[in-house]
């Protein structure tokens, strides 16, 4: 075998061997040092609580609606007791003129109502009531004088006025054929008024 002799290494190619090597520590000491990335959150859903139920009111009945009082127990008794007491033979002119809508304005109907002969002789039975909303109602009722029917099957209309439930002015126009001489208030025409069904 021949022999060999070694060929010194210059002194540039060493000094770039070197520089490549620190290069090569730096970078894989950055990357070891670096933070990793943090892992990107799910989106979550959020879940919105259902709406509950309208409470009912404080005696556990539900709320009342807009087509009806509020207690309408109660307001069908104050329909009947305004026809009741303008129909009762105890009842004074003024006790009158206040079962009666804006009554103050037709004293002299309701006293006329209160003192003809056959009028007064009236009595009235309410067979139904039905409120159309919660100020207004529809009353059926019959008219009997001497125990005997006089109309059957009138309607009426009772209406809520200062807290009280009253009879409305278009039906005491309609009453006022049932007496000898009640006179009707000019304000009657334009007042809408059901027929009568007298019983003959």
């Amino acid at each position: 075998m021949p022999w060999m002799r070694s060929v010194p290494m210059p002194a540039f190619v060493a000094v770039a061997v070197v520089s490549l090597l620190a290069l090569s520590a730096c970078a894989d000491q950055d990357r070891e040092s670096a933070p990793r990335p943090s892992a990107v959150p799910r989106s979550s859903t959020t879940v919105l609580p259902a709406r509950s139920a309208p409470s009912p009111g404080p005696s556990g009945r539900p709320l009342p609606t807009a087509s009806a009082p509020a207690d309408p127990v109660v307001a069908e008794a104050g329909v009947r007791d305004a026809w009741e007491g303008f129909f009762a033979p105890e009842s004074s002119v003024e006790d009158r003129t206040g079962l009666v809508e804006n009554g103050e304005q037709y004293g002299l109907m309701v006293e006329a109502f209160a003192t003809d002969p056959r009028a007064s002789a009236l009595r009235s039975r309410v067979d139904s009531v039905e409120f159309t909303d919660g100020l207004r109602a529809t009353v059926v009722y019959a008219l009997v004088s001497g125990g005997q029917a006089v109309a059957a099957d009138l309607t009426g209309t009772a209406v809520l006025q200062d807290q009280i439930w009253r009879i409305s002015f278009a039906t005491l126009c309609s009453l006022a054929e049932y007496g000898e001489d009640v006179p009707r208030a000019a304000t009657c025409r334009s007042a809408v008024s059901p027929a009568p069904s007298a019983v003959r």
